[in-house]
């Protein structure tokens, strides 16, 4: 939508005049669980939205909302050739990004054997949409498959710009008061503007059962090899059941593990360049992860061990406190205008009240070590459940596996 051109403008043009014009503007997607206030929400339960991101001064609000407006309705998505390069460097970054940082992508394909949302990222940003745009290039680069490609990119925009019936554009606005009362005259004409576009067609794109697609992909070990000499191990699954209510104590406990026990096990004994765990408070994954590896048998038995470490941990008040600092610390962090305003947006379209925050503050803030030792309890149970996924070389699993039976597939 950015990089293509307009009707109105080539894509350097465009480039130029967003840049001389605005702080930026982007678009991309934002895909989520549903939050269920204290407890962990339905993994079957999922919001998905295009977004458009822009920031400008005072001035500038005009012409910000027209570009905004012709981004969205005459981005030129029949342009070929553009569309040739970006699939192709789209396909590049990915395979760079999947050797570089492989753990974000395992991370990600461990995640999506248990909730729905997170099956779509992997289809939209994961080891799958490599697969996916790989397709869509050799569709663009041939005569006869090309026009096919470009409806369904248009039916996919038409569909999206449907603000008919119950469907719905919603519009953030992140300023001081006297700015947003400035500008409501000119926010107003633009969404009758938007509401009245020719490009939005309800009828352009059939519905798809994702949730009936996500329980056909059963959980397992799996494996992918790539030419690299190092390993990126992940392990994990859902620690918290749908409806089971998560205390804020369990971020604590994962910021504990991740610069202490996975700090000495897995970076300073193992070699890695990282160890680290977290959980997902919406749906209740808990994941553990390594960067950089040299290992892979001995860095998933560590990951085990962490949960008779925390079972039996004894600490001290000192010890205890500089976990919960430390975990204040990351959840409450400066952030700029720009970011609280997508934070806040973001928040209100899962669900996400400023009383639940408050309450998982509380709880983090009241952290003891019995928490600890029953959160190893529960990762002792997990220990039987979860599931790895390894992106790494291939000699690691044919050397280093041999209490795992991953189903190993080619990525790249």
């Amino acid at each position: 939508l950015t990089e293509a051109g307009t009707q109105g403008k080539d894509a350097v043009a465009l480039s130029q005049y967003i840049g001389t014009h605005t702080g930026g503007l982007g678009v991309s997607h934002f895909i989520s669980q549903k939050a269920n206030g204290a407890a962990v929400g339905d993994p079957d339960s999922v919001l998905g939205y295009l977004t458009l991101r822009a920031k400008c001064v005072p001035e500038k609000v005009d012409t910000m909302l027209d570009i905004a407006e012709e981004v969205l309705t005459t981005a030129k998505l029949d342009n070929r050739q553009r569309a040739i390069e970006i699939l192709k460097e789209t396909k590049a970054g990915l395979e760079a990004a999947i050797v570089g940082s492989g753990h974000r992508y395992a991370a990600g394909r461990l995640s999506s054997r248990f909730t729905l949302a997170d099956h779509i990222g992997e289809k939209m940003g994961g080891l799958d949409y490599l697969a996916t745009v790989k397709a869509m290039l050799e569709q663009a680069e041939n005569d006869d498959t090309w026009p096919a490609l470009q409806k369904r990119l248009e039916g996919i925009r038409s569909a999206l710009l449907c603000t008919k019936g119950d469907k719905r554009m919603i519009i953030n606005l992140t300023a001081d008061q006297e700015l947003l009362d400035s500008s409501r005259s000119q926010i107003d004409k633009f969404i009758d503007r938007m509401h009245g576009n020719t490009v939005g067609d309800a009828s352009a794109t059939k519905l798809h059962d994702w949730a009936e697609e996500a329980k056909m992909e059963p959980a397992e070990d799996e494996g992918f090899p790539v030419p690299t000499q190092v390993n990126y191990v992940g392990f994990g699954g859902q620690l918290f059941k749908s409806g089971e209510e998560m205390s804020g104590s369990a971020q604590v406990i994962s910021k504990f593990l991740s610069t202490g026990f996975l700090w000495d096990q897995v970076r300073v004994i193992g070699g890695a360049y990282g160890g680290f765990c977290g959980i997902d408070p919406v749906s209740g994954l808990f994941r553990f992860l390594s960067y950089r590896d040299p290992n892979l048998q001995g860095t998933v038995d560590n990951y085990k061990a962490a949960a008779d470490f925390l079972a039996n941990i004894e600490l001290t008040q000192e010890e205890l406190e500089k976990a919960v600092i430390g975990t204040i610390g990351d959840i409450d962090s400066p952030t700029s205008p720009d970011q609280k305003g997508f934070t806040s947006l973001t928040r209100w379209l899962v669900g996400r009240k400023h009383s639940d925050l408050q309450r998982r503050r509380d709880q983090i803030l009241g952290t003891t070590v019995e928490d600890f030792k029953e959160f190893g309890k529960r990762l002792q149970q997990l220990n039987s459940e979860a599931k790895a996924v390894v992106i790494g070389s291939g000699q690691a699993f044919e050397d280093d596996s041999k209490d795992i039976k991953f189903n190993l597939k080619n990525v790249l």
